[in-house]
């Protein structure tokens, strides 16, 4: 008492009940088997007098995995598998071999935090814990690995809602949060002007913590900072806040290095599979995403699979050196995930790998839950739009009716068939375009790449589109875009015989022909209705054939003062069109999903097929 280290130690036995029945029935019972629990200590060789050797502070964390194998699901609470820690140690401290401060915001026993001093040496432990137990468990555990009492600062707290650390900035952070976890979310209203939170356009859901949790890391990291976290599958692609929040993280943080696809089964309390998510605030490749699928790469163990040694160099080396390897690893640039709806599923990018090991039920019933909740999330606010509108909400998954329901409420809002407010077709006001469109006079810097504009993809590479670029020299008079503009290309294509008008989703700035119009629409809400309806043919050419004049050998030529002369039905009402890009937004969701999602379904129907042949 009285001493430096008096809140290190306080209350760390409180948990131990010498008197318990479990020990035995008998205060005799209990004596001898403590004594036997002794003397068996006494036999053990600590090896005090080898630097590196740390027999006790193994021997606990072998009793720690003793104690999650056989305590079910509530073992996810407090401890992180050996080799999915060593994944994580590893990636955090690639290139260091010194790392000030380590930081854990559900830190469990601490044996993540404790994995990183294997890999770096580590000046300073930081950890909270939610659970009074594990918080004991873990501060025994920085003791029996002797780290000394001023070199960690594990708190018990809520670390969403009372943060003990909020103050510091870590060069490391890691975690395994609790999965969807129920938090406070938008009810307490301290939430929506926390500086962890408030910034993103919306709070996490009260019934799924697990971005709050990704929040409060990056408001956590230094500016050198790096952090993995532990996630489940569907934060990567479901709707609502989360999706604003991951748009939010692609837009405008770009701190998402890495997504990692886990093998299922790895973890005590779940058997489905789950991703690191790696964060850096400084990122040396910022034009991408690194996609790992490393599911099928496991050993399986009595009860659970489990990752080896060769495994977990594979992941860390992969992702050292960002390869990509077929049917393992992409490269994803970031215009490609914002033309995917910002949606982050593995699957997605990373072609999985043909595998002969028998169909998981438990895992791909996994992963069509996952699917049709984040289908569920979009349905249901599509229910919450249609009931204002009057219409019928469009439910099944049939593709193609689901794109005609798209194409009919863009023209029903036209034609104020509908509307969300006091709106009627009268109050659709034919406007000029250059009244909501500003021309861009932007030219290159030589340091853009080449885009051109396709019928189906927007925006795309020039040599991913034509498969030719042209050197820095010939593109000085080319035209800059930045997100969000819309282009005109006056070049016919098939069935768009007067051009393509067609907003970019490039994360940065690119250069077009400087035959391309490039336009800044005054809201974002405008541009995408502009690029919604233009997306169908009619509305195109209707649009585009009054305004033609006949240039050289009757070649296309519309001007861009022709262009922003000519005018577009919007309506007058402030708001509405705010309401009618959401609206079709959540439309463009549900074809996402439908569209990037078969894999799940025929697994499923495979896993039934194979069921039935070995059934007859």
């Amino acid at each position: 008492m009285g001493n430096e280290s008096e809140d290190d130690f306080n209350k760390l036995f409180e948990d131990i009940d010498l008197a318990s029945t479990k020990l035995g029935r008998s205060p005799n019972a209990r004596n001898t088997l403590i004594a036997k629990v002794l003397a068996h200590l006494d036999l053990i060789d600590f090896q005090l007098d080898q630097v590196d050797a740390d027999v006790l502070g193994d021997a606990y964390e072998y009793l720690i995995a003793q104690f999650a194998s056989g305590a079910g699901k509530k073992a996810g609470e407090f401890y992180t598998p050996q080799q999915v820690s060593k994944v994580l140690a590893k990636i955090v401290t690639l290139g260091k071999t010194k790392v000030k401060s380590a930081y854990d915001p559900a830190c469990g026993s601490g044996s993540l935090l404790l994995r990183i001093a294997k890999e770096a040496e580590v000046g300073h432990f930081y950890g909270q814990e939610l659970n009074r137990t594990t918080y004991n468990l873990a501060r025994m555990n920085m003791i029996l690995h002797d780290v000394h009492f001023s070199r960690f600062d594990i708190q018990q707290e809520d670390t969403l809602e009372e943060p003990q650390h909020i103050m510091e900035r870590f060069e490391v952070v890691v975690a395994n949060p609790p999965f969807s976890a129920k938090w406070k979310g938008s009810s307490n209203p301290l939430n929506e002007t926390d500086d962890r939170f408030s910034q993103y356009g919306a709070i996490a859901p009260a019934s799924k913590a697990d971005f709050a949790f990704l929040q409060h890391m990056i408001a956590q990291m230094s500016d050198n900072g790096v952090a993995a976290a532990i996630m489940p599958h569907g934060m990567l692609f479901r709707g609502n806040a989360e999706y604003t929040i991951r748009k939010y993280f692609i837009d405008n943080q770009n701190y998402i290095d890495a997504v990692i696809g886990l093998p299922p089964n790895l973890f005590y309390g779940t058997d489905k599979e789950v991703c690191i998510i790696v964060l850096k605030k400084c990122r040396e490749d910022n034009n991408n995403i690194l996609f790992i699928d490393a599911s099928e790469d496991f050993q399986q163990g009595a009860g659970k699979n489990i990752l080896a040694d060769e495994h977990v160099e594979k992941i860390v080396n992969t992702y050292r050196l960002r390869e990509q390897k077929d049917r393992y690893s992409s490269l994803v640039g970031l215009d490609t995930i914002r033309k995917n709806n910002y949606f982050l599923n593995i699957a997605r990018y990373v072609l999985k790998p043909q595998s002969n090991l028998p169909i998981d039920l438990t895992v791909t019933t996994g992963h069509l839950k996952d699917t049709i909740n984040a289908q569920k999330d979009v349905d249901l606010a599509l229910e919450e739009y249609c009931q204002i509108l009057g219409i019928s909400s469009p439910k099944g998954a049939n593709l193609p009716l689901l794109l005609d329901y798209k194409k009919a409420c863009v023209q029903y809002f036209i034609s104020g068939k509908m509307s969300f407010g006091n709106q009627s077709k009268k109050n659709w006001k034919n406007i000029k375009l250059s009244n909501v469109l500003t021309e861009h006079k932007l030219k290159s810097t030589g340091t853009e790449e080449v885009f051109s504009v396709s019928v189906h993809k927007g925006l795309i590479n020039q040599i991913e589109h034509l498969g030719r670029s042209y050197s820095a020299a010939d593109t000085n008079h080319y035209n800059r875009v930045q997100p969000g503009d819309i282009v005109y290309t006056k070049s016919p294509t098939g069935e768009f015989p007067y051009g393509i008008i067609k907003q970019s989703h490039v994360s940065s700035d690119v250069i077009v022909s400087p035959l391309y119009g490039v336009f800044r629409p005054q809201t974002k809400a405008l541009g995408y209705w502009i690029n919604t309806y233009f997306e169908y043919v009619p509305n195109t050419n209707n649009h585009l054939r009054p305004i033609i004049q006949k240039g050289v050998k009757n070649t296309i030529n519309i001007t861009n003062e022709t262009f922003l002369d000519s005018e577009l039905r919007l309506p007058s009402e402030s708001g509405e069109l705010e309401k009618i890009a959401r609206f079709l937004s959540l439309i463009e969701t549900k074809i996402n999903l439908l569209r990037h999602e078969p894999s799940v379904a025929l697994r499923f129907k495979e896993f039934l097929d194979s069921y039935i042949m070995i059934s007859e």
